[in-house]
């Protein structure tokens, strides 16, 4: 009878850490609820962005999934990307693969991001061509 008693007693007290667990989601304290939750600034080293973001989190609280991720794209462009100059082939210890390079710069160099400017250098490459190596 003993045994017995101390294993429903064990099983009462399972059944109930299970459902104080549950009912807290994701083991928040009971007083906040699930999603992005708003950030310290004071320890941050960007105020400015942190204070933005915190204001994002606070519009966007009661959206969820797609919803969330569209209400917290930043709504400003990319920043512009400058694209690097075509380089002297005169001096050039391999003449093809320098103006290769430069005809590839001459016609990706009116992508506004850094991302568009590697996808459309990687474009330019001919196959035979090899890419040029990294020191």
């Amino acid at each position: 009878m003993k045994t017995s008693l101390s294993a429903l007693l064990l099983g009462f007290s399972a059944i109930t850490f299970v459902a104080v667990a549950v009912a807290t989601p994701g083991g928040a304290p009971p007083g906040i609820g699930p999603g992005a939750q708003s950030m310290d600034c004071a320890k941050s080293k960007n105020k400015v962005r942190c204070e933005s973001l915190n204001k994002k989190i606070e519009l966007c609280k009661d959206k969820t999934d797609d919803a969330w991720r569209a209400c917290m794209e930043p709504t400003a462009p990319a920043a512009k990307f400058t694209p690097p100059k075509a380089r002297d082939c005169s001096k050039s210890r391999n003449k093809e693969l320098c103006e290769a390079h430069a005809g590839a710069l001459k016609a990706c160099k009116d992508r506004v991001t850094r991302a568009e400017h590697r996808k459309c250098m990687a474009g330019q490459w001919p196959a035979q061509t090899p890419a040029p190596r990294k020191n």
